[in-house]
């Protein structure tokens, strides 16, 4: 048995960021046909998007008959078929996109637990030959039927890959002769020989695969694929260990004549009346292992989206400063023989927001309903203009006004307005008054601090680089944000009191002093208020 982590593979610099419609999210791995990618489709599914390797597509024929397949399979409508949603065979990459099951395949699932009981074998038994019957329904052979390409989650084993095989074969007949498409252990006696192959021989592979979920071994095991393409042809698998209602079954469809094997529909009769009805509702995740692989699953898939259980860590908070813009990696034990880390998503501009997640006040009750009606349609937008234009029109007009007056007597002795100087900024401001200094330079600080803050979260909402120095910037401009809105709460809460009529001790103990915002000041923590609650509001309002 194999324990492993299991976790969505990081892309990789070559690989394509948009497949049509799809947009592309991690690897799921690589095989005859290509590679395959989990991608989300416009309208928020998750999908598994099969990239055609470019050696077969070089096929001049190879798109035609690439499109007869596809359409004969997008007819194929079953309970137990991961459907086929889009496909593009006649592109530079051809690809077919299918819905994603967010469960492990059945090889996944004996590579981790070992054998399966009788008893499930029979119910996933009962699955495939429901698929195999709806496939052959819609006059389809499936051809590459195996454990890899059935995938187990709450409502049954789901079959994929139907009936695409048949024209990647063709093509890498042509181009490579040490091209293989499909898999020698799963497939029929005439599928070995070169003869026509129909319906029953899907029955077969049903069988290698039964055998597999039953012992853990392949039935025609050999050292290389041309001695199984010989045992398949030639030998009986040892059927002795079985238990005596699964070997007769499966020796029925091991049966060298296709015109022998039982059909799809009679399998699943066979498989219900050994386990005295169909399965009933939850059956499938009493199958060894399914529960825990499935949940694995889908707690990857959430934490793709919105973060792993709802938790913040360090990544999460950059998540949090730049508008739902981070990456974050997520673990989960699993079986499947699949590495790398979990990746979010940066989304496209210009398109609808996906609400994964409602938007985090930092305090509860009437607050946060508050802030989570706070709806932005564009938070680049909205900072570009109020952190930009802001200043710059905070910086025409009077910022504040300093009063002081003698503590003893009450007496006023002096009052300056002050405005932001451009030729000077820093430069402090006169008070007139003997040992009296003013906090002129709180409005430089306020219009060049904040038309920076604006930079930064512009910055981090643009961007979404997955190379470690950039997202180390990102990280250090994220703290910078949260040190300038904490500096902010604090001046401007002064100010704001200040302005209500509290007078304050000056630095010489003599005197009293009263700040009071004018127009350029008011402005300038209005603008800030806008940065704050779009940073807070953003997560939930990322684009797809």
């Amino acid at each position: 048995m194999v324990t492993e982590v299991f976790r969505f593979q990081e892309l990789r610099p070559q690989d394509p960021e948009q497949l049509g419609r799809f947009r592309v999210a991690a690897r799921l791995g690589e095989g005859g046909m290509g590679r395959v990618f989990l991608a989300l489709s416009p309208g928020g599914q998750f999908a598994a998007v099969k990239v055609v390797r470019e050696e077969l597509a070089r096929d001049a024929e190879f798109g035609d008959r690439f499109a007869r397949e596809i359409a004969a399979a997008q007819k194929v409508r079953g309970a137990h078929l991961a459907p086929l949603l889009d496909a593009d065979p006649h592109g530079g990459q051809p690809w077919l996109a299918t819905a994603y099951v967010a469960g492990p395949s059945l090889h996944d699932l004996v590579v981790r637990n070992g054998p399966l009981p009788t008893g499930q074998v029979l119910l996933l038994g009962w699955g495939i030959a429901h698929a195999l019957g709806d496939i052959h329904a819609a006059q389809v052979v499936h051809r590459d039927l195996k454990p890899a390409n059935i995938v187990l989650d709450e409502s049954g084993p789901k079959v994929i890959d139907f009936g695409i095989v048949k024209s990647l074969t063709e093509s890498a007949v042509q181009h490579s002769q040490s091209t293989r498409v499909g898999t020698p252990a799963y497939m029929s006696p005439e599928q070995a020989t070169g003869r026509t192959v129909g319906p029953a021989s899907d029955v077969f592979a049903l069988a290698s695969t039964l055998y597999r979920l039953a012992t853990g071994r392949d039935a025609f095991a050999a050292e290389n694929q041309w001695a199984v393409a010989h045992r398949i042809v030639a030998d009986d698998p040892d059927l002795a260990d079985l238990d005596a209602p699964l070997r007769a079954l499966l020796a029925d469809c091991f049966a060298k004549d296709p015109g022998h094997r039982p059909t799809p529909a009679e399998v699943r009769a066979r498989c219900e009346e050994l386990l005295g009805g169909p399965p009933g509702p939850g059956a499938w995740m009493d199958v060894t292992g399914g529960l825990t692989a499935v949940q694995e699953r889908t707690a990857a898939l959430r934490a793709l989206v919105i973060g792993a259980d709802g938790e913040e860590d360090e990544e999460d908070e950059e998540y949090e400063e730049y508008g739902g813009q981070g990456a974050e990696e997520a673990e989960a034990e699993s079986g499947a023989p699949v590495t790398g880390s979990t990746v979010l998503l940066p989304r496209p501009a210009g398109t609808r927001p996906m609400d994964a997640r409602p938007p985090k006040a930092p305090n509860g009750g009437r607050w946060s309903a508050a802030l989570a009606r706070f709806d932005v349609e564009d938070p680049v937008a909205v900072v570009a203009f109020t952190g930009l234009v802001g200043p710059l029109v905070a910086a025409l007009v009077p910022f504040m006004t300093e009063r002081w007056r003698v503590r003893k007597t009450g007496h006023e002795v002096g009052a300056v307005t002050e405005s932001f100087d451009w030729h000077h900024p820093w430069q402090a401001v006169s008070s007139g008054v003997q040992g009296v200094s003013t906090d002129s330079v709180v409005v430089g600080a306020g219009v060049i601090g904040t038309a920076l803050a604006a930079l930064l979260l512009l910055i981090g909402l643009r961007t979404a680089p997955r190379h470690p120095v950039l997202r180390g910037v990102r990280t250090v401009g994220a703290l910078l944000l949260t040190v300038w809105f904490a500096a902010v709460l604090l001046v401007g809460g002064m100010l704001l009191v200040m302005t209500c009529g509290l007078w304050t001790t000056d630095d010489n103990p003599l005197y009293e002093v009263r700040s009071t915002l004018q127009g350029g000041g008011t402005l300038i923590l209005m603008v800030n208020l806008l940065l704050f609650l779009n940073r807070r509001a953003a997560p939930a309002k990322r684009p797809v």
